[in-house]
């Protein structure tokens, strides 16, 4: 149970489009482009507002009033659900940022939850599954298994019954008037969010709680839902990706021996979907990528810690390196101090390409980790980067663009050291004949080892051999899969202390100046 503003809370219902995903926008589109092709107009934004939450009998009798009674609504219905499936098993559902951190917080907390929307079952089953939130849910309640469409109360009251619950007993999320007035009448706690429409003044009075968006609805949860505390050694990683990108600028020992577990970790609840790291050292680059995760091994504990969420970029691509500028909500440079002034240029520039993007998730901040243990680390970093911009731009936009980032100092007790080139390679050869013999298929002739430590021609051509033969024939479930690529050794005590400036490290549960 959840005590939430002192309301005892069990269970979650949330309405679907709107709500949980951006889909209202793409279908007002598929309706426009279905009723074009059938009736020779577009359906009206103003009908399509007034549609938002409403049951498919509702919204065409409402059709009928507008375009009068022969309107085929079933048929531009039908065809504008082609349009939009096609859109989503090609591009994906566009999923409210947020939502997956908010699930996880409330079924970790102990509630039942269950969605209740006015689309039809076959297409919710498939958005829910396509968009990996299936899994979160008790149960569905439909638009098409309810007598009464929104504003009735009767889908939300028919899911709390479903869950043996109480609705008084259920938060019940809604973005739309129908769907607002729904949940109020069913008589549950009502959390509303704005979406295509404002929240009038009725809508908001039916609604116990308003947020703007899912981050608000985390923020105010956070108050409420106790911290996952530190982790600890082997205690697994979540499960469940939230929709960030975070990137590494510098895949060394902190930077993939350390960094790469606190951003596997995150908040405890869930782990970024993805992350870049760059380095221009090829054997590792290729090995990380062509095995798909790699190991940190604790020695004093026998234990291999495995990061499976990590690409690794060529630093030397321009095009990658922005891309994870672009992209990323986090990044950590983990660079020595000697590399700062050189790496400010490929910053700045992607700042730079971030700033003159017209997307606006790419206008978001960036919460930069600065790991270098220096005296004021972060004013070298921004000196360095502020010169760089200058070579780009004018001193105006120079100054914005660092105005709207978060820089943050961090210290870190460097207890990490990464595998030497040889080290690697001999791991990589021993691993790769333990493939081939999986395979029956065992090569006899062998390379002659060396302690030197860089490789030499033959060693790279050897090793590059050996990575595509794996990287070719590896299929789920083959020996490959279960080979732990040990990359860094590391000690068990290591303290990173953050200056939380961000509210992203806050969310992250960087809590007061430090995280230990």
């Amino acid at each position: 149970m959840l005590i939430f503003h002192d309301y005892p809370v069990q269970g979650a219902l949330f309405d679907m489009d709107g709500t949980m995903f951006d889909t209202e926008r793409l279908r007002f589109h598929t309706l426009k482009q279905a009723s074009k092709e059938l009736i020779g107009q577009e359906f009206s934004d103003e009908y399509l507002m007034q549609c938002l939450g409403l049951s498919a009998k509702a919204s065409e009798q409402l059709a009928q009033k507008f375009y009068g009674a022969d309107v085929p609504y079933g048929a531009i219905r039908k065809r504008a659900d082609e349009v939009e499936l096609e859109f989503v098993r090609n591009n994906g559902v566009p999923i409210k940022k947020g939502l997956i951190q908010v699930l996880e917080r409330l079924r970790k907390s102990g509630l039942k939850m269950a969605v209740a929307t006015s689309s039809r079952r076959a297409i919710a089953e498939e958005y829910l599954i396509n968009a990996n939130v299936y899994k979160f849910f008790d149960l569905l309640v439909c638009g098409d298994e309810v007598e009464k469409g929104k504003p009735h109360p009767e889908i939300f009251l028919k899911a709390a019954q479903k869950l043996n619950l109480q609705p008084q007993q259920c938060l019940m999320f809604e973005d739309s008037e129908n769907g607002i007035c729904s949940a109020y009448d069913a008589g549950g706690i009502t959390i509303l969010f704005k979406d295509i429409k404002e929240p009038n003044d009725h809508m908001l009075s039916k609604a116990k709680f308003y947020y703007a968006d899912m981050y608000e609805c985390l923020n105010a949860l956070d108050e409420f839902i106790p911290e996952m505390g530190m982790p600890q050694l082997q205690e697994l990683f979540p499960q469940s990706s939230n929709q960030l990108t975070v990137g590494i600028h510098g895949f060394g020992a902190i930077g993939g021996g350390y960094v790469a577990q606190i951003l596997s970790y995150w908040d405890g609840y869930t782990r970024p979907k993805r992350i870049l790291a760059s380095t221009r050292n090829r054997l590792y680059l290729e090995s990380v990528n062509s095995f798909g995760s790699y190991s940190i091994r604790y020695g004093q504990s026998s234990y291999d810690e495995r990061i499976d969420n990590l690409t690794v970029i060529d630093a030397d691509n321009e095009q990658q390196m922005l891309e994870m500028y672009m992209q990323s909500s986090l990044i950590a440079l983990c660079l020595p101090e000697q590399a700062i002034e050189s790496e400010a240029k490929t910053i700045a520039k992607g700042l730079l390409a971030r700033f003159m993007s017209a997307d606006i998730q790419n206008n978001e901040p960036i919460t930069f980790l600065i790991i270098l243990n220096k005296v004021c680390a972060k004013y070298l970093v921004l000196k360095h980067i502020h010169e760089a911009l200058l070579e780009l731009t004018d001193e105006d936009i120079a100054e914005h663009i660092l105005s709207e980032h978060y820089f943050c100092d961090t210290v870190v007790n460097r207890m990490v050291s990464k595998l030497s080139d040889q080290a690697l390679y001999r791991q990589l050869n021993i691993k790769h004949n333990l493939f081939k013999q999986y395979q029956n298929d065992l090569n006899p002739e062998a390379i002659e080892l060396s302690d030197e430590t860089a490789l030499t021609e033959q060693q790279e051509q050897q090793i590059t051999h050996c990575l595509d033969d794996m990287r070719g024939q590896f299929q789920t479930g083959q020996l490959l899969q279960n080979m732990d690529l040990i990359l860094f050794h590391s000690e068990t005590d290591m303290p990173i202390y953050v200056e939380n400036r961000s509210p992203l490290l806050s969310k992250m549960g960087f809590v007061a100046q430090t995280y230990l």
